[in-house]
Order: structure tokens, then C-alpha cells, then sequence
């Protein structure tokens, strides 16, 4: 390891989370979940199962970091997962889009792998068995939809055929199975992983990783793409050839994030064209988290380097005294704010993933200082 860093200031890092942790416990509805998004001039969308199932870690992390603060993250976090078993539905799966549903429930296979993540953590927290025998009707559903080819049908968000970033959908369930044994749930998760793999470029880049067809991808569900890979690997306990796969395309994201400075374009088309006009803050978080994940795995200050500037093109996007208070604390979905991923809006997701980039990255730089 010979790359050098100049260790930015862990009292910054530590404000930034602060504001954003009670954003995201200001985001949350008595007795209900996470609503989606802040939006100017100043409210609220509904709530947002899928996110407020994949923010549960985050708000158990969150925690013991701050045992005498209110509100309690471990209550919310119980909160959380309590009212999503209260709107699961009667075959495992949970609906698609915002809560309340605007129009007719439909089961979506993206959304239900997203709460996965909740569940299990939930069980691991406190060992009620309530949440793993949800996680486990769910993950069993999911594994019924997948065909041979490792693809599911009429449950996709907006692209024609299932896109590589279910690969985010493959690791929750393996969570599942490595708790609850079923060989059907890891079956059809490695068959999702093995049509995943199918679909890399000799540059590293993946088909299909973005929400709609040929279209370019944003930063967020390249990141969901390379992230469900990852953690695959680390669940089924091999690196290759998962693990090995992500880290080639990250190793052209650290790149590029080395040489924008931290602005990492928003999008990328094929070849790894960019487009420039914008920042996804929450793909920059993301990303940031996978290449601290790379540098646990095997220690390189390059890759924290590259996740400090990608953390700090976020964190100098963030009002932490906002005059408006739905968004003090709130991260955008593009910089600017009018930029196309979630334009002029504030999700739940990004703060999320800040807080998480922000909870590693403190603690990876609390180690060199």
C-alpha cells in the first residue's frame, strides 16, 4: 500500500451524519414507514416500502452511535419493520410504488428484495422470529418467478426484460438462505447471478443495468448492479466470479472518480460514455461504499481517496440548516437539483447511502489518523 491521504476532518464527516440521521427519522410517519421524498417548496411524498425495508440496517448502525439521542433508531428501526409486515401481502411479496397504492396492488420483485435486507437484519438484531418468517415467504416467492434462464417476467419496474441490477434482488435472497437453508431460494438466486454475469462487456460494463432499455445508466443502478454482485460473493464465501466482475467496473469508477475530482457524471451510455451535466448523489454514495468494501477486502488508500472526494461531492451538496425543514439534512437525487434523476427532489435512498458511506468512511479514516 503506498498511495498517500491527507485525512479530512472527521468532525465534519460526523456533522454531516448527524444531519442526515435526523432527516431520515424526520422522513418516517408515527407508526408507519419512511416516506420516499422532500420536495420544494416543501413537502412530502408518501410512504415508501421498498426504501424504508433497505434503511432498517442503516437505522440499526445508526444506533449504538447514538444510544441518548431521540428519536431511538432500534425503535424506529423495529417500527419499520413492524409496519412492513402489516402490508405484506397474502403471497409473500409486497407492492410496487408509494403506500397507500394509488391504483391496483401489484407484487413487485425488486421492491420485496429490497425489504429482505430489513427482515434480516431485524432477526439478527433481536431474534424475533416474526421477521425471518416473513423474509422467508417472500424469498420464496421471488424464487418461484424465476425462470431457468434466471429472469423473472411482468414484475419489472420499467424495462422490457429483468436488468443486471437485480442483481441487488439475487443478494437479499442468499441473505435468506443463509439464515433460513433453503436450497430453492439459493438456486434461483445464482441463476439471477449467472444471467448477470452473461450480460458483461469486455470493458467491464454490464447490458441492461439501467432502468430502461438501451438507455444510458445512472450511477445508482450501475452501483445496485455491482453491489449485488459483491455481496453475493461475500455470501456464498468466493470471489470469483462475482466479486471479480464488480471490481473491474469499479476499478474504471475509481478512475474516473480520481480524475472529476469527486463529480462523478451521472450516467454512463456504452464504452463508458458519460454525461457530465449532472451528479447522482446517491450513486456517489453507493459508490464510495463499494470501494471501501474493496479496501476491507484488501487494504489500498487509493480507493479510500476515492471514496473520501465522492462522500465530499455529496456532503458539499447537503444543507444541514436548510430555511425550509424537510430539507436541513435531505440529499438531492442529481446536482444541480434539476438534474434527471429524482429532478428537484430528496429521497429517502440518498440519505441512506450518505449515511452509510459517512458510518464507514469515518471509521476506515479513524484507522490512519
Amino acid at each position: 500500500m503506498t498511495a498517500r491521504m491527507d485525512i479530512p476532518s472527521l468532525h465534519r464527516y460526523e456533522a454531516h451524519l448527524g444531519a442526515t440521521a435526523a432527516w431520515l427519522a424526520r422522513s418516517f410517519l408515527p407508526a408507519g414507514g419512511s416516506r420516499a421524498y422532500a420536495a420544494l417548496p416543501g413537502f412530502w411524498s408518501r410512504m415508501y416500502p421498498e426504501t424504508t425495508g433497505y434503511i432498517v440496517p442503516t437505522l440499526l448502525r445508526l444506533a449504538p452511535r447514538r444510544p441518548d439521542s431521540a428519536p431511538d433508531f432500534g425503535a424506529l428501526a423495529r417500527q419499520a419493520g413492524e409496519w412492513l409486515l402489516s402490508i405484506q401481502g397474502s403471497e409473500g411479496a409486497w407492492a410496487g410504488g408509494l403506500h397507500p397504492p394509488s391504483g391496483r396492488r401489484t407484487p413487485s420483485v425488486f421492491n420485496t428484495g429490497q425489504i429482505l435486507l430489513g427482515l434480516c437484519a431485524l432477526a439478527d438484531h433481536d431474534g424475533d422470529p416474526r421477521w425471518l418468517a416473513a423474509a422467508d415467504r417472500a424469498a420464496s416467492w421471488l424464487a418461484e418467478g424465476v425462470d431457468r434462464e434466471g429472469r423473472w417476467h411482468g414484475s419489472d419496474y420499467r424495462a422490457t426484460q429483468t436488468p443486471s441490477y437485480y442483481a441487488h434482488v439475487a443478494w437479499p435472497m442468499l441473505e435468506v438462505w443463509r439464515r433460513s437453508a433453503r436450497a430453492e431460494v439459493k438456486d434461483a438466486a445464482e441463476r439471477v447471478l449467472a444471467m448477470v454475469l452473461a450480460r458483461r462487456k469486455p470493458d467491464g460494463m454490464f447490458d441492461r443495468w439501467g432502468f430502461d432499455d438501451g438507455q444510458e445508466a445512472f450511477t445508482h443502478t450501475i452501483a445496485y448492479t455491482l453491489c449485488g454482485l459483491m455481496e453475493s460473493s461475500r455470501v456464498l464465501g468466493s470471489w470469483s466470479p462475482y466479486g471479480d466482475a464488480a471490481e473491474a467496473a469499479l476499478e474504471a469508477l475509481r478512475t474516473k472518480t480520481e480524475l472529476a475530482g469527486g463529480s462523478l457524471p451521472g450516467s454512463f451510455g456504452p464504452g463508458w460514455t458519460p454525461d457530465g451535466s449532472f451528479v447522482c448523489l446517491t450513486g456517489n454514495a453507493q459508490i464510495a461504499i463499494l470501494l471501501l468494501g474493496l479496501d476491507e477486502r484488501e487494504p489500498d488508500l487509493r480507493l479510500v481517496n476515492a471514496a473520501a472526494k465522492l462522500v465530499d461531492r455529496v456532503c458539499d451538496s447537503q444543507s444541514l440548516r436548510h430555511p425550509v425543514p424537510s430539507i436541513a439534512g435531505a440529499v438531492g437525487g442529481s446536482s444541480p437539483v434539476w438534474g434527471p434523476y429524482m429532478r428537484f427532489r430528496y429521497p429517502n435512498w440518498a440519505a441512506k447511502y450518505l449515511a452509510d458511506a459517512l458510518i464507514l468512511l469515518t471509521a476506515r479514516l479513524a484507522r490512519e489518523a
